[in-house]
């Protein structure tokens, strides 16, 4: 199964919206409860081994005056992914190996991931905009 197909039939069973970016970034809505919903980008890559991997990300909000030491800190205690800058947006981002894809184990980064964002985006900034 491709990895795009394991993303569609997540969302599907999930109830989550899928689309791509004019990047070519998938872009998968993900309800987290309380009328709120995270988006969760994801682009293909490849590792230093030139593996093909997949990269999660979701933006949490503008990266202007954020106590990075902090993210840092908190880095070591996340479960899934880790805090990162990307377009001066501050992010919590993961990775996958694409060949070890598992349809259990892409849902669970996808909505984790969505969740984490959310309560960053929620506590750091009281917004639900991403």
């Amino acid at each position: 199964m491709r990895f795009r197909e394991i993303v569609d039939s997540i969302a599907k069973a999930c109830g989550w919206q899928v689309s791509t970016e004019r990047t070519g970034a998938l872009s998968i809505e993900v309800p987290t409860g309380s009328g709120r919903s995270q988006i969760v980008l994801i682009t293909e890559d490849q590792d230093i081994a030139e593996q093909q991997i997949v990269r999660y990300w979701s933006v949490i909000g503008p990266a202007d005056d954020i106590e990075f030491r902090k993210c840092l800190e908190e880095n070591a205690r996340l479960c899934y992914g880790a805090f990162a800058l990307k377009d001066d947006q501050l992010v919590l981002m993961d990775t996958q190996l694409v060949q070890d894809a598992d349809p259990m184990e892409v849902g669970a980064a996808i909505g984790n991931l969505a969740a984490y964002a959310d309560r960053y985006e929620r506590d750091l900034f009281g917004v639900d905009k991403y």
